[in-house]
């Protein structure tokens, strides 16, 4: 059931696209650049870098509003992908056992700094991919990464990696009732039986593989999703993508954590 779970839980994301708020009306291109331009933005800080990170909590917290996105099922994959932040960063511990600062009486080590970077850019950086996909039909991102040069065979990857991953859980998913069905005392599947399992899951994959594509060829596929969209820039999608890329400048040049801290002291 835990895998039934799994593969709903892909397409939430793909329903939350599909909404109506000034954020889902903008254009894709524009939402696009402006996220990238964001995760680039927050990777390019030094990895001891934390109070200058803080301003760009803004760009979750102003956009999740206005489109609608809940926090929940954003949370949960964020959730997914600290465990390995975490395993990257905290060797720094050892490493640099060193005093970068101290609160009162305690001291703070560079390690734990850089650990604490780490994860707080590992956390920007995944709600901003999320937000993206959860306010921008994934098909209206392949095509705007083919507009933008990105090369065919691997944005074609991309997306149906993205988008038949649900199918694979699915089909796992079938397979581990069924042999729960023939094993019903059987808690899990056995590790004798495991090989065989993934072999079976392999070849019932490159089977459905096969017939998706012949689906796709009879409706005239050539390798490229096409958006159906027709509009292009507005003055709005300059406005954002002019303004935000001018926030993003300031906060990665200007830190406003450490101004703000100076003005109220």
């Amino acid at each position: 059931m835990n895998l039934y779970k799994a593969a709903a839980g892909m397409d939430t994301l793909e329903r939350l696209a599909l909404g109506t708020s000034p954020v889902h009306r903008l254009h894709p291109r524009a939402k696009l650049l402006t996220a990238c331009g964001y995760v680039v933005t927050v990777i390019s800080f030094p990895s001891g870098q934390v109070s200058g990170l803080m301003p760009f909590l803004l760009y979750p917290a102003v956009l999740m509003p206005l489109s609608g996105t809940p926090y929940k099922p954003l949370l949960g994959r964020l959730l997914a992908a600290l465990p390995f932040a975490l395993m990257g960063g905290i060797s720094n511990l050892f490493l640099l056992p060193e005093t970068a600062l101290y609160l009162g009486p305690w001291g703070v080590s560079t390690g734990m700094v850089s650990l604490v970077s780490i994860l707080l850019k590992t956390l920007l950086t995944v709600f901003g991919v999320l937000l993206l996909i959860a306010t921008t039909p994934f098909f209206e991102i392949s095509w705007q990464l083919t507009r933008l040069g990105i090369p065919k065979i691997l944005n074609l990857q991309l997306l149906m990696t993205y988008r038949y991953i649900s199918v694979l859980l699915g089909e796992a998913a079938a397979m581990v009732t069924a042999y729960s069905l023939r094993s019903p005392a059987q808690k899990g599947i056995k590790m004798q039986d495991m090989g065989s399992f993934l072999g079976q899951l392999i070849l019932r994959s490159f089977d459905r593989a096969e017939r998706v594509y012949h689906a796709m060829q009879c409706r005239g596929f050539d390798g490229i999703c096409r958006s159906t969209r027709q509009q292009g820039f507005r003055l709005v999608d300059y406005g954002y993508t002019l303004g935000l890329g001018i926030a993003l400048g300031v906060f990665r040049f200007f830190n406003a954590s450490v101004f703000l801290g100076r003005l109220i002291g």
